[in-house]
């Protein structure tokens, strides 16, 4: 069984539409995924987001956080921008 908070936010959204409220939601997933269980306040938290009409399982991206890029383009151009500066 899929574990991942993914497929368990798939659940969550499916239980809310199904009308089941927060914390029979909790404790159905606790029963099924036990320790790999997301957190209540998690649980909680999805089905609010749910409620206010999210529709998106995955995660939104986040500001901050850094996206390696590793094509050949972008590789040269590191490349071509070190070679060039006479600072070293």
């Amino acid at each position: 069984m899929d574990s991942s908070r993914t497929a368990q936010r798939a659940v969550i959204q499916f239980l809310r539409a199904e009308g089941e409220h927060d914390s029979q939601i909790y404790r159905r997933m606790k029963e099924v995924y036990g320790e790999q269980c997301l957190a209540r306040c998690t649980i909680f938290r999805w089905c609010r987001r749910y409620e206010a009409g999210r529709v998106n399982i995955k995660d939104l991206p986040r500001l901050g956080l850094a996206h390696a890029v590793t094509n050949s383009a972008t590789i040269s151009a590191v490349d071509t921008a070190e070679s060039s500066d006479h600072h070293t």
